[in-house]
This record gives structure tokens, sequence and C-alpha cells, in this order.
């Protein structure tokens, strides 16, 4: 093989290299995530964060991370916004959603994982900025206020990735899916 031939065949691996580490990168976008002193606007935060929050066009379809129950719809303006609460009772847990622009479900309602609970929006202390923020509690929560974590744990330490409706999910541990549909994620936080 000549030099022209074999850089031409190193320049073709490369770009396929390239290509194949493109489709790989994640779609979905971490503005802050759990115990950060940066919030969604990306400016300070005074105290840890109690959940993830993913960033999302308003109107994005907010899904149920688990199985579970309508434990409480939240309309807190100075805080969660408009919000729902899964209770997850075989494991001990909940799951809060923040900052939708309206809920979809009922108290009391079962849920699937992957089921539509709401829409997302800015509602809340969301600084304007459209997103979702997820919270997973040890004690039934109503979603914490920045620096009051205890009760609640980093989410992304549950996440096994995107939903897939053909997936069977463990049944003998919790495991959470992302609350938005994607195509792929990584657990690398933006901040």
């Amino acid at each position: 093989m000549t030099g022209f031939r074999r850089g031409l065949a190193v320049a073709v691996l490369l770009a396929a290299s390239a290509v194949a580490a493109a489709e790989e990168t994640a779609d979905v976008m971490i503005l802050s995530p759990y115990h950060s002193l940066v919030g969604a606007n990306g400016r300070s935060r005074l105290l840890p964060h109690a959940g993830v929050d993913f960033g999302v066009p308003v109107g994005t379809r907010v899904l149920a991370a688990a199985d579970g129950v309508v434990s409480l719809l939240i309309a807190y303006e100075p805080g969660c916004g408009i919000g729902v609460v899964l209770s997850h009772p075989a494991f001990k847990r909940w799951t809060a959603y923040c900052h939708l622009t309206r809920a979809e479900v009922t108290t009391g309602q079962a849920v699937a994982r992957g089921e539509r609970i709401g829409l997302s929006g800015a509602s809340g202390n969301s600084a304007g900025v459209p997103h979702v923020h997820l919270e997973l509690c040890t004690t039934a929560c109503a979603s914490h206020r920045d620096g009051h974590l205890r009760g609640t744990e980093d989410p992304l330490g549950a996440v096994v990735g995107c939903h897939d409706p053909r997936r069977v999910y463990p049944a003998d541990r919790f495991v959470l899916t992302l609350p938005i549909e994607c195509r792929r994620w990584t657990r690398d936080a933006r901040r």
C-alpha cells in the first residue's frame, strides 16, 4: 500500500470514528445535577440542589420514571410550581417532577413507567428556564427546597437510561428511567 493510500485509509477510518462518536453523544441536557451549587439558569445557588434539572422546551412530555401511584399534585409557585409526586411503595421511594406547565394525572391514579404525567414548563422558581426537575425521596416528599437534602438521593444513581417500552426493567430493585423522551444519555452533567 502506498503512502497516499495508507493516508486515505486512515482518514476514512478517522471520519467513520467521528461519525460513530457523534451518534453516541447524549441528547439529554442536565442543567443542574443533584447537590449542585449552579442553577438551571447558570447562576450560583446559595444552597445545594435537591434534584436534577433536565433542560427541555416548554410542552415536552414528562414521563413517569418508574411504575407508581400519584400521591400528590403540587401547585406552589415559590418552589416546585406545578408538580407531580409519585409513590413507589414496594421500594419506599417517591419521585417528584416540578416546573410543569400542567399535570395530566390525578391523585390516586396508578401510572406505568414511561406514561405521560404532564408537560414541561417553567412554573415555580424555575428562574424562567424551561426544564423538568426530578427529585428522588426516601420519605414522602412534596419537593424539597435547595439545601434541604435530608430524605433525598441523587436520582441519577438509580437511572438506567432512556425509557424503552420494549425493555423489561428489574422488579427486584428500584430503577428509574429518564423523565423525558430521549434516544441516549450520559451521566456527565453540563455543570
